[in-house]
């Protein structure tokens, strides 16, 4: 298992594995009640995790996909690249402003970009766009989540786009 330490608030960086798909889910259920109600409906938000469960994650976690941030030993967050997009990054709301979103970032690119350099694209909720604008990432188009039951509202995200 490869990880890293930065001495920032003492974050740790570890991949994930099979016992981590809980917690994954639980820190997109918590990030998403308590981040995401600004720009989303109370009907969108309240919906978001319908029909999702750990096991929604278990496999990226099993695969070692997925980065975990941890501080104190304790998840804060977590993020998904692979080779063209991020497809993750979430960080629990009362650890935003520490730089574990930054690590995430760094370590999800890599992801993203195995020869170092191309193109990567990613569907961020409403609320995340200011964060990916820091990292030069500029709006292509917009969309929807995809994969939700019908009968659910829909969750808005906006695609943003950057070549390195």
């Amino acid at each position: 298992m490869v990880s890293s330490t930065t001495r920032a608030d003492s974050l740790c960086y570890r991949r994930s594995g099979s016992a981590d798909a809980e917690t994954v889910f639980d820190l997109v259920t918590a990030s998403v009640s308590r981040l995401t109600p600004a720009p989303y409906p109370p009907q969108v938000v309240a919906s978001w995790m319908a029909g999702r469960s750990p096991a929604d994650y278990l496999a990226d976690c099993s695969n070692g996909e997925i980065w975990i941030a941890e501080a104190g030993g304790r998840p804060v967050g977590f993020s998904h690249g692979v080779p063209g997009e991020i497809k993750r990054l979430f960080v629990a709301a009362g650890d935003t402003g520490r730089g574990a979103g930054a690590g995430l970032m760094q370590r999800a690119l890599e992801d993203a970009l195995p020869n170092g350099s191309g193109h990567v694209r990613i569907e961020a909720t409403l609320n995340a766009v200011p964060f990916y604008a820091k990292w030069g990432f500029s709006e292509t188009g917009r969309g929807v989540f995809p994969g939700r039951d019908p009968n659910l509202p829909q969750i808005d995200v906006v695609i943003l786009e950057r070549t390195f």
